[in-house]
């Protein structure tokens, strides 16, 4: 390419990206004006720019834009509809404090879009994922919904860096993070803490990463896999003071369950019902009324190289019609293990 040619060229691009930046245009919402108006008024790619304040109103977005609160302004979307609801690609959400009465704070349709360091409270749902992909959920606080964040055939999600508690009002199906038949999802470094039954529950949800979250304080359950929630990676979290499991799988099979600690649980970890071919390799487990529990029928398992320390039982074998057939391999529990 000749010199003149690339500079034609290399000018052309200038004009191209300085068109773009000219063409995204801010638009600034005051307390008392409306924000659906500024969605609206808005082009694709705009950013609207919200300053403190309270605004009531359920917000419907088509288009792709970034939705930036200033001062953490309050959206209230009452008892009518979604507080917000998200139908267009490459939205962008933050620094909003979002309620709802008995509905959903952030209702997603769409895929590609980053919701963070909002506040959801007060809702059904902080935030619902319906068949929604590829989306960025980090930085948030929700707490005081019936559930924090569920995800319904949605894949290739991340969630992390969130703190979600207290997620367990009205006692319907409360938990802190809930995926129902999605797959490729990435949830990691969350602080999860008194969710109801559980603080992260997958049903029939596959090849998921579950990695170095803290979960505490449930009145089921840390972690629950059902369902056949298959060849799932659980990994490096930190599970304590759960009233039934600290890791707990129910007739889910294939998942790797490895380098997790786990400490003042009713069961370290449990596997039930069909739970076979899993690996627990690698754990800590301390305090426990019981390290490991495999039971119902859980068969086929491989359990290597764990520690099990000032636990009730270190590995507690329930065998029922002799169907447990089960592989432990350099296992330090150095107490008591007993098969009834």
């Amino acid at each position: 390419m000749n010199q003149g040619l690339k500079f034609s060229s290399m000018l052309a691009l200038a004009m191209l990206l300085s068109f773009s930046m000219v063409q995204a245009a801010s638009i600034e919402v005051r307390p008392g004006e409306s924000i659906q108006a500024a969605i609206d008024q808005a082009g694709a790619g705009d950013g609207i720019l919200v300053l403190s304040g309270a605004y009531q109103e359920s917000l419907n977005i088509t288009k792709p834009l970034s939705l930036i609160g200033i001062g953490h302004p309050q959206i209230d979307g009452g008892s009518a509809d979604s507080a917000v609801l998200l139908y267009a690609d490459g939205v962008s959400i933050s620094g909003f404090d979002i309620k709802s009465t008995r509905r959903t704070g952030i209702y997603v349709f769409s895929d590609g879009n980053v919701l963070q360091n909002n506040t959801l409270s007060g809702c059904l749902d902080g935030i619902f994922l319906d068949g929604s992909n590829f989306n960025h959920i980090a930085s948030n606080d929700i707490n005081n919904n019936t559930a924090g964040i569920f995800l319904f055939s949605s894949n290739g999600n991340v969630i992390s860096n969130n703190s979600i508690r207290d997620n367990h009002i009205y006692e319907e199906s409360d938990c802190g993070i809930a995926l129902v038949c999605s797959s490729g999802n990435t949830i990691r470094y969350n602080h999860l803490t008194n969710n109801g039954d559980s603080s992260l529950t997958l049903r029939s949800s596959v090849n998921n990463t579950i990695l170095a979250n803290h979960l505490s304080s449930n009145d089921w359950y840390g972690i629950s896999l059902a369902e056949s929630s298959n060849n799932n990676r659980i990994e490096k979290n930190n599970a304590s003071e759960n009233k039934g499991a600290g890791i707990y799988l129910d007739s889910s099979q294939e998942n790797i369950i490895k380098d997790n600690s786990a400490w003042n649980n009713s069961r370290g970890i449990l596997l039930s019902y069909d739970s076979n071919d899993n690996l627990l390799q690698g754990n800590r487990l301390a305090s426990n009324g019981k390290g490991v529990n495999l039971a119902s029928h859980s068969s086929n398992n491989t359990i290597e190289n764990n520690t099990a320390i000032k636990n009730g039982y270190g590995i507690y074998l329930s065998i029922l019609l002799l169907w447990l057939e089960c592989r432990i391999r350099q296992s330090s529990h150095r107490q008591r293990l007993q098969c009834l």
